[in-house]
């Protein structure tokens, strides 16, 4: 079919006339509902009138004078004084105060101004008592070579057991021997030269003092073996 034929067709015909109908008739509708619409005018309210209420006066400022105060609250409130408790007509009589017997005599003590007493010197510091002690060693008191020759040659030996009193100054006093070695040469030897070399520290007493004391020790006397 040619273009000329379609353009031409019933059908297409139909069509476009009902279009423009349906068309025309929701313009002549818009139209009428148009021209019912009425418009009502605007109602203004009513004029507003105002009325001032009016308000109570303000109370009175306070008097700032200070308020008179009255006689009777200046003064001080007084008890009044219970009565006796005395029994009606009992006839007891009731004595008057007298001063002067009630009264006490005061003594006041006398202030003395003469200075305080010295006060008694403290006793001195008391000290544990010390013996006396060896201040150089007691293994050279008595040495091989003071072994007496004639105890030597005769081969005696034994141990001297000998006491020895040292005074304030360290120095050895006495000598005595308290057990002997059974050989008067070693006893003598003994103590001769203890007293010559022993030096000590002498004994003190409870204050501190230097005073005499005592050592014991002994002597063992044994010839050198081959």
């Amino acid at each position: 079919m040619s273009y000329l034929d379609r353009a031409q067709d019933p059908r297409r015909r139909t069509t476009a006339l009902a279009g423009a109908l349906v068309i025309q008739s929701v313009i002549g509708l818009v139209l009428v509902t148009g021209l019912a619409i009425r418009f009502v005018d605007p109602v203004e309210p009513p004029p507003l009138t105002g009325t001032q209420i009016p308000l109570p006066p303000p109370p009175p400022a306070p008097d700032p004078s200070p308020t008179p105060t009255s006689a009777a609250a200046i003064t001080d409130p007084v008890a009044p004084k219970p009565p006796l408790p005395l029994a009606p007509n009992s006839g007891a009589q009731v004595d008057e105060f007298d001063p002067s017997k009630d009264i006490t005599d005061i003594v006041i003590p006398r202030i003395s101004r003469d200075p305080l007493p010295d006060a008694a010197p403290t006793s001195r510091p008391s000290f544990a008592p010390k013996s006396a002690a060896p201040r150089n060693d007691p293994n050279g008191w008595v040495q091989t070579d003071h072994y007496p020759s004639r105890d030597i040659r005769e081969g005696n030996e034994g141990t001297t057991f000998f006491r020895l009193v040292i005074g304030g100054n360290g120095k050895v006093t006495d000598c005595r021997i308290t057990r002997s070695s059974g050989h008067p040469g070693l006893d003598a030897a003994t103590c001769r030269n203890v007293v010559r070399r022993a030096r000590f520290d002498p004994a003190s007493d409870g204050k501190g003092d230097k005073v005499a004391g005592t050592y014991s020790s002994s002597v063992r006397w044994e010839l050198p073996r081959r």
